[in-house]
């Protein structure tokens, strides 16, 4: 038995609460309440007016919280007393044979002299010695400076050093950081190579840029200035703003052009940006392509020359005016007047005015006739079929000459004609100019 200095069973040094009541007073039908202090589950005893319930049969008390009486409840009057059996709690540990588990935190006011080892992580501990360098799995963390004769490291070097002394080579994976101050390195700062590349700011070339069978991209963000020669098979991204000619026989793709002049034999392809800014002329022999992000907007061209290969684009094309041989145009509408045509039985029908100019209507029972859509100007016909007794009439957007709807004829088969000019839409409301021929069967 643990040391209790001579007291059997609780000593005063052992927490005073190893049982909390409530009592609670019922007012009208209850059948929740809430013990304040908090149980254990498993470990909280009910009594109703004294007599002790059973759990799982008179009540449940399965959250750590609150408890229900079972059976509908307590009514006015009934006492109900709820009895929670906590766990001890012990003002010193002086010896733990076994394992010693701690749920939550544990605080230590004094020291803590440990003889075996700590597991886990150790990242919020506080108050360690510090030393020039640690070493561990993943390699070596320094706090000042590390010299290296030959090893390899599997990991990485921590972020707080402040400098790295290696007589050997150094080889990695990666390099991050401004390398402005590294030195003995080859002079093949200027060489690009690889499938793509990709600046974020503006590319500036004082002589040339040669693109020698390039199968990747290269991406200037924010602006590429200076000529372009070779023949590439990849694109340039970007703003080009040329002091020569764009010679060679490139693919290039950019968000604006600026400068003298760009003479190619290649695709020019535009993404976002539809303008062309040049003083001098834009020759595009493998032709134009405008992407769909820019369609929305202006492409015009200063200067611009001569699309020897063709206008692309994947959108719409809006312009002033075209010329030439329009006989490969696909996609143009139909010639001719469009019909809509429908079955209505005793309902309003609405005449689809942007959908079709002329409208067969087969209809029976009561029948009233409105429109939506349509322009000014346009011009519709109403082809009206009865198929059994038929009672046809018109809305207020239909005005007829006597000032009046006409009278139409009711007889099974008979044929009418209502022709219409619609003479205003909005909102001052919609007007249509109509005129009757009626019964021809």
């Amino acid at each position: 038995m643990a040391d209790r200095n001579g007291y059997i069973g609780r000593a005063p040094s052992d927490s005073s609460v190893v049982v909390a009541r409530q009592t609670f007073s019922a007012t009208g039908i209850t059948t929740t309440f809430t013990f304040a202090s908090g149980y254990t589950i498993g470990y909280l005893d009910v009594f109703l007016n004294g007599a002790k319930q059973i759990e799982g049969q008179d009540y449940d008390a399965n959250n750590g919280s609150t408890f229900d009486i079972s059976g509908g409840g307590v009514t006015n009057g009934d006492i109900i007393e709820a009895v929670a059996y906590k766990a001890f709690n012990v003002s010193n540990v002086k010896d733990a044979p076994g394992d010693f588990t701690v749920g939550n935190n544990l605080t230590v006011a004094g020291n803590a002299t440990i003889s075996g080892t700590i597991s886990g992580d150790g990242s919020a501990l506080t108050g360690v010695a510090g030393g020039k360098f640690s070493a561990n799995d993943t390699g070596i963390s320094t706090t000042t400076s590390v010299g290296i004769g030959t090893t390899n490291a599997t990991g990485a070097a921590d972020s707080n050093n402040t400098a790295v002394l290696n007589v050997g080579v150094v080889t990695a994976n990666f390099f991050y950081g401004n390398g402005s101050g590294l030195t003995g390195i080859a002079g093949t700062e200027n060489i690009i190579t690889g499938t793509a590349a990709t600046f974020t700011n503006v590319v500036k070339v004082g002589t040339a840029i040669t693109l020698d069978a390039t199968s990747g991209i290269i991406t200037a963000v924010n602006g590429f200035v200076g000529p372009l020669t070779g023949a590439v098979t990849g694109n340039v991204t970007g703003t080009a703003s040329l002091a020569s000619n764009l010679t060679g026989t490139p693919d290039i793709t950019v968000n604006n052009i600026t400068g003298v002049a760009a003479t190619f034999t290649g695709v020019l392809t535009y993404e976002d940006v539809t303008s062309v800014d040049s003083v001098g002329i834009v020759t595009a022999r493998g032709g134009v392509e405008l992407g769909a992000a820019g369609v929305g907007g202006t492409f015009s061209a200063t200067g611009f020359g001569s699309l020897e290969g063709g206008l692309n684009v994947a959108g719409v094309v809006t312009a002033t005016s075209f010329e030439g041989d329009g006989s490969a145009l696909t996609n143009l509408p139909a010639a001719g007047i469009s019909t809509a045509a429908s079955t209505v039985s005793g309902i309003v029908t609405t005449l689809l005015l942007s959908s079709a100019q002329d409208h067969k209507l087969t209809v029976s029972g009561i029948t009233t006739i409105t429109c939506s859509g349509g322009s000014e100007g346009d011009s519709h016909t109403v082809r009206i079929i009865n198929s059994g007794i038929t009672t046809v009439g018109f809305s207020t957007f239909f005005l007829f000459p006597s000032g009046a709807d006409p009278s139409m004829p009711t007889a099974d088969g008979a044929i009418s004609l209502i022709s219409f000019t619609v003479n205003r839409v909005g909102a001052g409301g919609t007007q249509l100019l109509a005129g009757a021929a009626l019964n021809y069967s």
